[in-house]
């Protein structure tokens, strides 16, 4: 189970995430929504350690990140936004190392390669983005972890990759990880999750089941697409 509760971290600017409270139950799958600088990276990051909050109260599985990283690392699969590996490194090196330092076998990642069609001999200078991503995401599950906490996983990946992707986090959530991933397209993970959490202004404005999305999207005669469009119309409210 991923929780957080109450995250608020803000930076010189005043900018960032308050407040902010989601929990994600074992087996579940929640997509995190909104547009660029709505602050789903933020709190990503934040319930990582990478960015240090005024408050909250974070756990997986009991576990505090923060106050416990190593421990909690151990079964977290995290994917940045912009992972930045080093270009100089081919897939299958970064694999043995990332499983080394794991201490699980090679196996899983070179399983996922191969449903994913990546060519792991190539050094990443070489690989498109979408082949980056791949390696990334690998990177992020090779592990076999608990929880998933994945900042835009589809990005630069075609809609093939990206039906693999999703099949692989249903087969994940069946059994029993807890999934948090962020998006701004809600045409790509209205599929997969079970509820979603909307992002405005560093604030979080709804979350709900994706059942109920839908049912509220068909009772205002709009599709989920609009309906999530909805939500930054200034005009409109959702109380």
């Amino acid at each position: 189970m991923i929780s957080i509760d109450n995250l608020t971290m803000l930076y010189q600017n005043g900018k960032g995430v308050k407040n902010i409270s989601i929990s994600i139950q074992d087996g579940e799958t929640k997509a995190l929504l909104g547009p660029n600088g709505s602050g789903k990276t933020t709190t990503m990051r934040s319930f990582m350690g990478f960015l240090k909050c005024s408050y909250g109260i974070l756990s997986v599985n009991k576990i505090d990140p923060i106050s416990n990283p190593v421990e909690a690392k151990k079964i977290i699969g995290f994917l940045p936004g912009d992972s930045r590996l080093p270009d100089n490194l081919s897939s299958e090196t970064l694999f043995k190392f990332a499983a080394n330092a794991r201490n699980v076998k090679l196996d899983y990642a070179l399983e996922l390669a191969t449903n994913f069609d990546l060519d792991i001999k190539q050094t990443l200078k070489k690989l498109s983005k979408g082949n980056k991503q791949k390696t990334a995401i690998i990177l992020s599950l090779l592990h076999k972890p608990k929880a998933l906490i994945l900042d835009e996983p589809t990005s630069g990946l075609d809609p093939f990759h990206q039906r693999t992707l999703f099949q692989i986090l249903n087969d994940f959530a069946n059994n029993g990880t807890s999934i948090l991933l962020s998006s701004h397209i809600i045409s790509e993970v209205e599929k997969t999750v079970d509820s979603l959490a909307v992002m405005k202004e560093g604030e979080k404005i709804y979350d709900q089941s994706l059942e109920g999305f839908k049912k509220m999207a068909e009772q205002n005669n709009t599709s989920a697409e609009n309906q999530f469009f909805d939500f930054f119309d200034k005009e409109k409210s959702f109380d």
